[in-house]
């Protein structure tokens, strides 16, 4: 049976490399075209497309998987994971077996875009990966396989990423096994108790927001790490957060508080203790606290309000 993989960021990457590694190469490997970055605006290919170049596997990277149609009907099996676009009804009926996605969550439960940033967010117990057959409706089809990790409540996005997609490939490799050896398996309908929807995050959402409380706050610091950094702001000061620990007692809320080493940020119950910071000042660099101190002391006078 011939297939195809289409993903793009790392997640995906490290699916397709799991894969690779037991032996099963697609026979066309899609992902999303090259974007321009940083200052100089070089242009620069998907983790996916880098690896299936270095394993020597065709790649394309069509606007629309539309445009593509003619070579989507010679896979029988589209596999798919981070890819990046919506796939319409046509292209989702073009390979003999359908697509088949690794999707980041105990469906139905975050489904949607960010599912593993929703999962920190919202302090779930539980997070896992689900091997689906695409349908129309976003993240709604029947379930092959799920497999459970439980989370400590210190997982970044980009250890949760990581740990996620480890376990994805090896799920993703139990079903392909299954549909390459001929013994096509047969998904079990999702219950429809249960559901909740992971939106796309947007910059606003990186904001910490001082009425919360600081359990909150640190769950949007551990959230976007990997992203932007959750952030606050004072005038034009914009204070990256990248690590920060929940410190007991009773703050104000937006109110700085500073020793000697330590900075803390009130919130509606209890406060940030700050670890490391990165300003929009100087080079940028993250900063631990004690070195913030050194360099930028006169940003952190003590009692100062952060909006």
């Amino acid at each position: 049976m011939q297939f195809g993989f289409a993903g793009s960021p790392t997640f995906a990457a490290e699916i397709l490399q799991c894969i690779l590694e037991a032996g099963r190469i697609p026979e066309l490997v899609i992902t999303q075209a090259a974007k321009p970055t940083g200052r100089g605006q070089k242009l620069r290919h998907t983790p996916v497309y880098s690896l299936a170049q270095r394993e020597g596997i065709p790649i394309t990277s069509p606007s629309s998987l539309e445009e593509y149609a003619n070579r989507i009907t010679d896979i029988e099996l589209l596999v798919v994971a981070a890819y990046g676009q919506i796939l319409s009804r046509t292209v989702l009926e073009l390979p003999k077996y359908g697509c088949v996605n690794v999707h980041a969550s105990l469906l139905p439960r975050w489904r949607g875009a960010s599912p593993i940033e929703h999962a920190i967010l919202y302090g779930d117990e539980f997070s896992g990966i689900s091997i689906m057959h695409i349908e129309p409706k976003l993240d709604a089809g029947p379930i092959y396989l799920q497999r459970r990790l439980q989370l400590n409540g210190s997982e970044t996005s980009s250890s949760l990423s990581k740990n996620l997609s480890q376990l994805g490939g090896h799920a993703l490799l139990e079903v392909l096994n299954k549909f390459l050896e001929g013994n096509i398996p047969k998904p079990i309908p999702q219950t429809t108790s249960g559901v909740t929807y992971a939106p796309r995050l947007t910059t606003a959402d990186a904001r910490l927001i001082w009425g919360d409380t600081a359990t909150a706050n640190e769950r949007r610091v551990r959230a976007f790490v990997g992203r932007n950094s959750a952030f606050t702001t004072r005038g034009d000061l914009r204070l990256r957060i990248r690590e920060a620990t929940v410190q007991r007692g009773d703050f104000v809320p937006g109110r700085l508080y500073r020793t000697a080493k330590t900075l803390v940020i009130g919130c509606q119950r209890d406060g940030l203790a700050l670890q490391t910071v990165q300003l929009n000042r100087g080079k940028g660099t993250p900063l631990s606290v004690p070195a913030a101190l050194n360099g930028f002391g006169r940003f952190f006078e003590d009692g100062i309000q952060f909006d």
